[in-house]
């Protein structure tokens, strides 16, 4: 039995789902700065997919406090399914993890060099292995899975028990374009192990495969997330340096200057001097850039659409609020 923590309803629940009806920004959510509108791009603070993303970003920054670099949060959702359904084989506990082929195999590797995974030849199928736990993933896991609790509830930390209730419920429709799969069987011999489809971060990380999914079916190659949050940030506010813009569309430094030196390439961006402090580069789009915006912005929000399509149009009101509550804090 996976161990929770146990924290008071109250008044400050009810204070949290009344402030969902009546948010517009959320926390440090960047509203924008435009003095109208721009119809060609999406705010950010309110698109469910970068939010997904954000949230993503913000569950992988409290894993390496919590967690550290030991064991990723991939290699412990491979751990988790197994010990629901051993004996299964590497495409099976993929499957069950949410991993495509080729992350599973380089993962089921990393954990068999660890000796928490061994592989047996199937008696009934010699081409097929089954994947089992080792006794020191089984002794390890009562210590790495209140570890991973705790990286949960600093996720949904904004959020009080009962909207983290909603969140998981809600996140979990879109995650798994459905209804949500049952835990399953209890994990073998008593382990203390955390339920995929409960796990906020794990949850998230779907939803955020489903998104890359529904990106290149309606938007293609054209445009990377990444390079239409930062295309939609100089949108919402010309004229900023290239760190503003960075933080807007939810970039740490190095990936900023990457995405923006291939849109000057491309000629969607350039540079110009700050009047104010000339040693300043401010950021401004081309008219290129701003006709691809309108072109894509119709494909963007399909992707938005369909993301939360499981959900009803209320339904889909609180989840953006609820991911906002997490994603900026």
């Amino acid at each position: 039995m996976v161990r929770t923590r146990s924290i008071a309803v109250g008044q400050g629940d009810r204070e949290q789902e009344e402030a969902l009806v009546r948010d517009t920004v959320v926390g440090n959510s960047p509203a924008p700065h435009a003095s109208e509108p721009v119809a060609t791009a999406l705010p950010l603070d309110t698109t469910v997919g970068h939010l997904i993303r954000r949230a993503q970003q913000m569950h992988t920054a409290i894993w390496s406090v919590e967690v550290g670099n030991d064991i990723t949060s991939p290699q412990y959702a491979i751990l988790s399914a197994l010990s629901r359904k051993s004996g299964v084989d590497q495409q099976t506990a993929g499957r069950l993890a949410s991993l495509d082929k080729s992350t599973t195999a380089n993962i089921v590797e990393r954990l068999e060099r660890k000796d928490w995974i061994r592989r047996d030849r199937d008696a009934g199928d010699g081409r097929r292995n089954q994947l089992w736990l080792t006794p020191s993933a089984k002794a390890m896991l009562h210590d790495l899975t209140a570890r991973v609790e705790a990286v949960q509830d600093r996720l949904l930390q904004p959020l009080g028990p009962n909207l983290r209730r909603s969140f998981r419920k809600l996140l979990g429709r879109v995650a798994y374009a459905g209804p949500v799969p049952t835990a399953g069987q209890d994990a073998d011999e008593g382990i203390d192990v955390l339920p995929l489809s409960s796990a906020a971060g794990h949850l998230i990380r779907r939803a955020e495969q489903v998104h890359g999914m529904l990106w290149s079916r309606h938007v293609g190659t054209l445009l990377t997330p990444s390079q239409y949050a930062l295309l939609c940030s100089l949108a919402w506010r010309p004229a900023i340096d290239q760190t503003a813009a960075g933080e807007m569309a939810s970039l740490d430094k190095s990936s900023a200057a990457d995405i923006l030196a291939r849109l000057r390439r491309r000629g969607w961006v350039l540079d110009t001097r700050d009047e104010t402090d000339r040693r300043r580069k401010l950021l401004v789009l081309t008219d290129l850039a701003r006709d691809t915006l309108a072109e894509v912005t119709p494909a963007v929000q399909a992707v938005q659409r369909d993301l939360v399509a499981p959900l009803s149009p209320a339904e889909r009101d609180k989840v953006i609020s609820l991911l906002r509550r997490v994603a900026y804090r």
